[in-house]
């Protein structure tokens, strides 16, 4: 019977999952040695193309946040704490319409919790949704009363401005590594597939005895992504349903 190993769909896994299965299958190869298994060449290629897939994501993950969104970031979420501590500090202002006007503009911010650990599209839009419930009918008093009219304007100003360097920089720049990114996990999935492919023609024609043991493990780890793959699918099947 002839040994085969298990195929997964490497299209499908995120980048992260995709290093990480590889990664795994490099350290079976070590395991069982790229000489013991036929494909010393063929491997050597394959390490070469593996290393510009992990420096591409890693120039994906950078690409995420510029210095200048960085510190764009910074800016609101400063502009936000001060508006903030000043709904706090109405709270024991002398004024009694002042702070029962604070007690529900707090409510609005406690609503939304820490923003800025939040990622950075989430941050935009709790800032958006914050600033539509501030201008609301029954809020926009209650803003004008404690003086955070300046603060609701800035805060809105660097938002946008923030969300504009995300939209022409991040947006722009990150379709290179992207693109990069993909170019390589093709190259490395080729070469796996050949890589497999090879081990089991040795296997055929040399008997399995000398690649069994990894192609066992090797096939324990495609099921176990092939797992992960089916529940991914699984979720953003319930996701798109809600």
């Amino acid at each position: 019977m002839k040994k085969e190993i298990i195929r997964v769909r490497f299209e499908n896994l995120r980048n992260e999952s995709h290093v990480e299965y590889n990664s795994t299958f490099r350290k079976l190869v070590a395991k069982y040695t790229p000489e013991t298994l036929g494909i010393k060449a063929l491997y050597d290629e394959y390490e070469t193309l593996f290393a510009d897939e992990e420096s591409a994501l890693d120039i994906v993950r950078k690409s995420e946040l510029t210095v200048e969104i960085h510190e764009q970031d910074s800016i609101r979420d400063g502009i936000f704490r001060g508006m903030s501590d000043a709904v706090k500090s109405a709270l024991n202002h002398f004024n009694a319409e002042k702070r029962a006007a604070a007690r529900k503009i707090e409510v609005i911010f406690a609503n939304y919790g820490n923003i800025a650990v939040k990622t950075l599209d989430q941050e935009t839009a709790a800032i958006n949704d914050i600033l539509r419930e501030l201008r609301t009918p029954d809020n926009a008093p209650k803003v004008t009363l404690l003086g955070l009219g300046e603060w609701v304007s800035q805060l809105e100003t660097e938002n946008d401005r923030f969300d504009r360097l995300m939209l022409d920089r991040y947006y722009e720049t990150a379709q290179r590594p992207a693109l990069r990114m993909r170019d390589t996990r093709l190259k490395v999935d080729t070469c796996i597939r050949q890589i497999f492919d090879r081990i089991e023609a040795l296997a055929l024609v040399n008997g399995a005895d000398a690649y069994e043991g990894f192609m066992r493990d090797m096939n324990a780890v495609s099921e176990r992504y092939k797992n992960i793959m089916a529940q991914e699918k699984g979720a953003r099947g319930k996701s798109e349903k809600l």
